[in-house]
């Protein structure tokens, strides 16, 4: 699957907003709301390898926050990675165990 056939599908399971990371919080298109780490959960990620160029490679994390608002957030898979996401990704792994 390339990245955009997996944003597409996580649109229809009800993931409609799109997330970002900001060092201590996450910013979310759309609503004037601003999430600490603790009030997000991943339910689910699907990677894209596409077997060319490392720098094309991402994970889509879909995530739910406590209010109810389901969106994506996507990661590079290499070391080009944005800190903050990284960080977030790293601490919401964490809370799931």
């Amino acid at each position: 699957m390339t990245l955009s056939e997996l944003q597409e599908m996580a649109t229809l399971k009800g993931f409609t907003h799109h997330f970002n990371a900001h060092g201590n919080h996450v910013t979310c298109d759309g609503k004037d709301m601003n999430y600490p780490a603790e009030d997000l959960t991943i339910i689910d990620s699907r990677s894209v390898d596409q077997g060319t160029d490392p720098g094309d490679d991402a994970t889509l994390y879909m995530i739910e926050a406590r209010d109810g608002t389901r969106g994506t957030l996507i990661v590079p898979s290499s070391f080009y990675t944005d800190h903050d996401k990284a960080e977030l990704v790293d601490h919401l792994q964490r809370q799931k165990r």
